[in-house]
């Protein structure tokens, strides 16, 4: 039987992959900083929902809460901003494709950071099935006409916005776990669903405040748009309840490499959905993920 992390985390990447599917459409409406800011504004009210739903459902002491977990929630929440603002900037440049396939490395950069702050270590074949799934991401996102470097600045600035864009995502995640750890919990459901209505909060604040500054119409577009909004939040939020559990209970490196996942559903829903076809190299990109998805279960 299916550890509950891995049932958890799948959940998460199919659950992600609706919320974007439902996100692209707000892109005709609103920028991409707008269409970002609704899965953080309309997915706290669910985090506080369900945080509610946990406090009324466990008998849980928590006397205080250590400046750990704000330090350790506060930079998660911003690392994870900033990491999704430099991954859009990246398709500004006519090299995109080379950046963003550079950011699928973090689940490798999470491990370093887990590591490095958190002292966590996977084992040897752990370590294998997260490169054999890293390669098979990048085998999926190459395309022959856009994925080639050339010595030009667009070229160099894609690759260093791509790796400090899955550093940054790898940090956030690395610390949203440290956060949760902190509380010193045995129940990791409800430290984990703390921390994420924390993190919301404070996403949703900062970039609140950033578009009420920059341009607050994108706000009240979002608001006209309620129905689809709503949707977003929803499986955003859902999606980051998962993460946050899987990544309480599991090392961080192990989670975003079995997340990739996520990559395998997109294809299937255009080839169910979209009625579109398959190519070879994303077969093969899927045999990858699958393939690593496997050693890091066998050996996590």
């Amino acid at each position: 039987m299916l550890d509950l992390w891995v049932i958890i985390t799948i959940l998460a990447a199919f659950s992600q992959n609706l919320r974007s599917a439902f996100q692209k459409k707000l892109q005709n409406d609103l920028s991409d900083i707008g269409a970002t800011n609704v899965r953080f504004l309309f997915g706290l009210p669910f985090a506080i929902i369900y945080f509610l739903f946990l406090h009324n459902s466990y008998e849980v002491t928590l006397t205080s809460i250590p400046n750990k977990f704000i330090l350790f929630a506060l930079i998660g929440g911003v690392s994870q901003i900033i990491a999704t603002f430099l991954l859009l900037k990246i398709f500004n440049y006519k090299n995109f494709a080379v950046g963003t396939t550079y950011s699928k490395t973090e689940p490798i950069q999470a491990l370093f950071f887990s590591i490095l702050i958190l002292g966590e270590t996977i084992s040897y074949m752990g370590m294998i099935g997260i490169i054999i799934g890293i390669f098979g991401v990048i085998f999926i996102s190459y395309k022959s006409d856009k994925l080639s470097y050339d010595n030009k600045p667009d070229s160099k600035n894609s690759i260093y916005l791509g790796l400090l864009s899955g550093a940054l995502f790898g940090i956030a995640a690395v610390m949203f776990r440290g956060a949760s750890l902190s509380l010193n919990l045995d129940n990791l459901l409800y430290s984990s669903g703390l921390t994420l209505l924390v993190a919301l909060f404070i996403q949703t604040t900062l970039l609140g405040i950033y578009l009420i500054i920059t341009d607050k119409n994108q706000i009240l577009l979002s608001f006209d748009n309620l129905k689809d909004c709503t949707i977003v939040g929803f499986f955003g939020a859902l999606a980051s309840m998962c993460w946050f559990y899987a990544m309480s209970i599991q090392n961080v490196a192990y989670v975003r490499a079995l997340g990739q996942i996520e990559l395998v559903f997109t294809i299937l829903m255009t080839l169910i959905y979209f009625k579109e076809k398959i190519s070879f190299r994303e077969i093969i990109g899927i045999c990858f993920i699958l393939i690593g998805i496997t050693v890091i279960i066998l050996n996590s």
